[in-house]
């Protein structure tokens, strides 16, 4: 793995995100597949980024991912914000774009994570590539998922199950290293690992090396939308923005969580870093 260069890169904190759309986003996958390129890819948000802040191993796993996917509106809109130079006019500009993601639909310019894994099982159907799906927050729902990608993607084939119970304070090796070994047995292409943050993440990177898939993806929770078990928000919802205060009003356990955005905006008025 080597800090990324491909596509149109944009440094939000300490991480460089691939800032493309859908269409150039799978072109430089694909291409890079073609040429025989392992591909690891994050989808980082703004907790990930505050995680990251304060977690140096983790901020050393999206530095050196191939591809991170701005996975979320306030990405987008620290790439306008920090532009500026002092508080002042970062605070103007964070108010003027996020007035333009709200009356202009302007979040769907984002990749989601999920959107992402939905069409690469299409690309892999297409080309003929196996899927591996990893984890997931219930018993089952990797399952699910791969049940009902194939029945979309007719041409779609490959294998799921839940996956290790991983504590990061407390890692596994020996039980990453089992999973490791059984995923090399059926040789997929594609492998996508949903442990939740951070710990998809140190999966891939630790086994990097050992694990024979042409790409690895760490997805998060896109097995319960996938599968159906959670439903997603509106489109429009997702264009203005307002995805995580959707999710809040239907996981409202996740108020904890939802702290690293305001964190996220006060490092991106107060950062040094232009762009």
């Amino acid at each position: 793995m080597t800090p990324k260069k491909d596509g149109n890169i944009v440094k939000i904190i300490q991480t460089n995100l691939n800032s493309s759309p859908m269409d150039e986003v799978l072109g430089l996958i694909e291409g890079r597949i073609s040429q025989n390129k392992k591909t690891f890819i994050v989808t980082p948000n703004p907790e990930f980024l505050i995680y990251g802040e304060q977690n140096p191993w983790f901020e050393e796993v999206l530095t050196y991912s191939d591809i991170a996917i701005p996975d979320g509106v306030a990405l987008l809109w620290a790439r306008e914000v920090i532009k500026e130079k002092g508080f002042l006019k970062r605070l103007l500009k964070g108010f003027l774009t996020g007035l333009k993601v709200i009356f202009t639909g302007w979040g769907k310019r984002r990749v989601t994570g999920t959107d992402l894994m939905d069409k690469l099982c299409q690309l892999a159907a297409k080309k003929g590539w196996s899927i591996y799906l990893l984890g997931g927050e219930k018993p089952g729902v990797a399952k699910k998922t791969l049940a009902i990608l194939a029945q979309k993607y007719h041409n779609l084939h490959g294998w799921a199950e839940n996956g290790p119970n991983l504590i990061l304070k407390n890692w596994d090796t020996n039980l990453t290293e089992e999973y490791v070994q059984k995923i090399n047995q059926k040789n997929p292409d594609l492998l996508f690992v949903a442990f939740g943050m951070g710990k998809q993440e140190k999966f891939i990177f630790d086994n990097w090396a050992n694990l024979k898939v042409k790409l690895a993806m760490g997805i998060g929770g896109a097995f319960n939308y996938l599968s159906g078990e959670v439903k997603r928000p509106p489109q429009w919802i997702g264009n203005i923005g307002f995805e995580w205060f959707y999710r809040l009003m239907k996981e409202p356990w996740r108020w904890k969580r939802q702290l690293s955005l305001g964190k996220f905006i006060w490092l991106v008025l107060t950062s040094k870093q232009m762009i």
